[in-house]
């Protein structure tokens, strides 16, 4: 399989990250100019997401000027010593910035699901819970494994004559990637048996599902990028299935705030048509207001219509304030 041309990388991944940082900033602003909010947990789990792809993209094009995504050539002039050095400084650099970096949407994920599924699901709780604490250990042990797979002393992995490279264990980048798959399953999951428990409009629950579903971007692109270090060996595509596994992540974890600014845009709009032909809903006896049989599900602690799921005959009504 033909990789990726080299001089495609950069600007490949340029593309992937504005697209990120344009949604990541549609969603903070959303939450602080239009909503009146501060910053919520998943919130900052995000901007530290959205900071981990700014680092890996720097090291990416670092390593694209470094010539660490050439072809090897034997009839090439050697780099030199120096150039060698920074080179697998960066890489090894780089792989903080993918392997663990890569749990910051999940986290952010995670402490929106903490404000999406009500207490009066206990089961789905201790899931949620169990699933946090899963993800945490996978985070901690990736970030140390990485660190210290050589030895204590980590300034081997970038010694011309060391024998040993985190960047290029095999073992380490299997025992990575499983982490990483297991806890992109279980996260991807998480939110369905909600989704369909509850008494949702079809064309609502069609939104839901289709933004909670593009998780399996992040899923494809992760075992694709197995499938070539494994198999394929287009070193090129491994760069750039990086960023794009983490802008995917970013992309889903930022959807579930933007969709309600549409669906609050929406009802507005709704709302004066409505009054400019005189059929406003206080004109309809037959219809319920949202505060009274719908869940607000938002990352935000705004009083403004978001994403409102209806739980039938239990209401839930989710705090103003977290409480961390």
């Amino acid at each position: 399989m033909a990789g990726v041309a080299k001089e495609a990388v950069v600007p490949i991944e340029a593309v992937l990250f504005g697209i990120s940082t344009l949604l990541v900033l549609a969603r903070l602003a959303l939450r602080t100019i239009r909503q009146h909010q501060s910053l919520t947990v998943s919130d900052w789990f995000l901007i530290a997401s959205l900071l981990d792809a700014a680092a890996l993209f720097g090291t990416d094009t670092a390593a694209y000027n470094l010539g660490g995504m050439d072809e090897y050539d034997p009839s090439a002039p050697p780099r030199s010593i120096e150039d060698q050095i920074t080179l697998m400084k960066v890489s090894f650099a780089g792989n903080y910035f993918y392997d663990t970096g890569v749990y910051f949407p999940k986290l952010a994920l995670l402490a929106l699901y903490f404000k999406l599924i009500p207490q009066t699901l206990p089961l789905l709780r201790k899931f949620l819970y169990g699933v946090t604490a899963l993800t945490g250990s996978f985070m901690l042990t990736t970030c140390f494994l990485d660190t210290f797979w050589c030895g204590s002393n980590v300034s081997v992995n970038w010694e011309i004559d060391g024998e040993c490279s985190t960047f290029d264990s095999k073992t380490v980048f299997r025992i990575d990637w499983v982490m990483n798959l297991i806890s992109d399953m279980l996260v991807f999951a998480l939110p369905f048996p909600l989704l369909f428990g509850l008494q949702l409009s079809r064309r609502y629950k069609a939104g839901l599902v289709a933004i909670f579903a593009s998780g399996l971007i992040t899923l494809g692109a992760s075992i694709g990028r197995f499938a070539t270090v494994e198999a394929i060996h287009a070193w090129t595509n491994v760069y750039v299935l990086s960023m794009t596994e983490i802008a995917a992540a970013i992309v889903v974890v930022s959807l579930p705030a933007l969709k309600s600014l549409l669906h609050g845009l929406g009802l507005r709009s709704s709302k004066q048509n409505t009054t400019q032909t005189g059929s406003g809903y206080n004109k309809h006896s037959g219809t319920v207001t949202a505060s009274s049989h719908f869940n607000k599900l938002s990352s935000g602690r705004d009083h403004h219509r978001e994403l409102y799921l209806q739980v039938g005959p239990h209401k839930c009504d989710l705090p103003a304030k977290r409480r961390r």
